[in-house]
């Protein structure tokens, strides 16, 4: 019981500091992992060593190759930050596998649906259970950012674009003015008219200097722009929501 209040503290902790530094600047010191994934690990391997169960073994098993696709994608094809790959890491080592393996039995008070749901919550591999966490809250954030452009589809019709790319602009980037994009941090031109055209842009580009290199244009110009997600933050809102599901689970 000790151990495993000491993930949910150390996960607490680490993913509030790191989500709330991505949030902000985009950067996070990378030795905020570094206590958390330490101590992690150790928790682990001092359980493996009093014997897993069948349930814990393929979870670890599942979440090492979820770690390694993770690093292929990182330092192989460049699709991820550093630090999204640092947070990915640092929770698989705070919960390698499952902590439950035993099911819950039916009650009346409770539907067979909701029953199966929980338990299959309990089996799976937890980084499984945050990656899906994690997929609800982007499909929120994009139905709220799809909602924000369709007051502004009116500016793709007269810039002329098919329809497969108005329904790619409005769902994963943003229609602002030149003005909003000197005002806010983060975002970066997808398309401006005669000047820039791409589908998306470098996770290592430096947003400021779009400030340089516009600074001539009217600031009404409407253009289409990505804002740069802080996936950190996002992943530590789905760490935090498993964090309390976890915690009522070892509880009860």
């Amino acid at each position: 019981m000790i151990e495993e209040v000491i993930r949910v503290i150390l996960a607490v902790i680490t993913f509030s500091i790191a989500g709330i530094m991505d949030w902000r600047t985009r950067e996070i010191n990378p030795y905020i992992w570094l206590p958390s994934f330490i101590i992690g690990i150790f928790l682990g391997v001092h359980k493996a060593v009093n014997g897993l169960s069948i349930y814990q073994i393929i979870s670890l098993v599942i979440s090492i190759v979820i770690a390694v696709i993770i690093t292929i994608m990182v330092f192989l094809f460049r699709l991820m930050g550093g630090a999204d790959f640092l947070a990915v890491i640092t929770f698989i080592s705070l919960y390698p596998y499952t902590q439950f393996t035993n099911l819950i039995a039916y009650h009346k008070k409770f539907s067979s649906i909701i029953i199966n749901i929980y338990n299959i919550i309990l089996i799976m591999p937890p980084i499984i259970t945050v990656l899906l966490i994690y997929t609800i809250v982007m499909l929120f954030f994009l139905i709220y950012n799809t909602l924000c452009n369709l007051r502004h589809v009116n500016v793709l019709n007269y810039l002329g674009f098919p329809l497969y790319k108005k329904i790619y602009f409005i769902i994963f980037h943003k229609i602002i003015d030149i003005d909003t994009l000197f005002k806010r941090r983060f975002y970066y031109p997808i398309f401006i008219p005669g000047k820039v055209n791409r589908i998306s842009f470098n996770i290592y580009e430096d947003d400021l200097s779009w400030r340089e290199k516009l600074k001539d244009m009217p600031k009404e110009t409407m253009i289409i722009a990505s804002w740069g997600i802080p996936m950190v933050t996002f992943l530590s809102i789905s760490v935090l929501i498993y964090s309390i599901i976890y915690f009522i689970c070892i509880s009860s």
